[in-house]
């Protein structure tokens, strides 16, 4: 792949110059971790995209006071019988 870095540390202690305009996860810790977890990586106006489950509807309810969800999306994911959503959080100030 080109443009492409390998980092191998925790998230929380990479710091990046200059910050991601967003973060994309697919299993990888419930919502609130995620935003806490990597709310460094990006700017004020700064998108995150999490894959769900849908069951997974209560990670919504305790967000930080820095991320707003902005939408939600359904899935359809071919070869696979179960729900799953899109969830984009915006970076509010902090």
């Amino acid at each position: 792949m080109n443009n492409t870095q390998v980092w191998h540390k925790r998230v929380e202690e990479y710091q990046p110059e200059p910050l991601y305009d967003a973060v994309i996860s697919r299993a990888f810790a419930s919502l609130d971790d995620m935003l806490t977890w990597t709310h460094h990586l990006i700017p004020e106006g700064g998108v995150w995209w999490a894959m769900k489950a849908q069951k997974e509807t209560e990670d919504l309810a305790g967000l930080p006071e820095y991320a707003e969800v902005t939408r939600i999306i359904e899935l359809q994911v071919p070869g696979l019988d179960a729900q799953r959503r899109l969830i984009q959080a915006q970076k509010k100030a902090d």
